[in-house]
């Protein structure tokens, strides 16, 4: 179940991939979105205070599946963890 969950994360996670692979914007995962809205608030442009409420909601929002995955196979981890602990 450990492995299950940390490749999960990995997975939803990834940046790096989707960034090389894919070529249309609008086909680019949360993570790399928000990486491109971060990068435009960060410049000197006058628009860059409205994309931080945008930044925070939307990594607000890339973490939900994660949480309810978490939440939702916690009692399999636990399980596991105390049947490994077990002789």
């Amino acid at each position: 179940m450990t492995v299950l969950l940390l490749s999960v994360v990995g997975t939803w996670n990834n940046y790096f991939l989707p960034l090389a692979m894919l070529s249309t914007e609008r086909l680019y995962p949360l993570t790399v979105g928000i990486g491109l809205w971060e990068q435009l608030a960060s410049s000197n442009n006058g628009g860059g205070h409205s994309l931080w409420s945008l930044i925070v909601v939307g990594s607000f929002i890339s973490i939900i599946p994660l949480v309810v995955a978490f939440l939702t196979l916690q009692k399999y981890w636990q399980g596991g963890l105390s049947l490994g602990s077990l002789k």
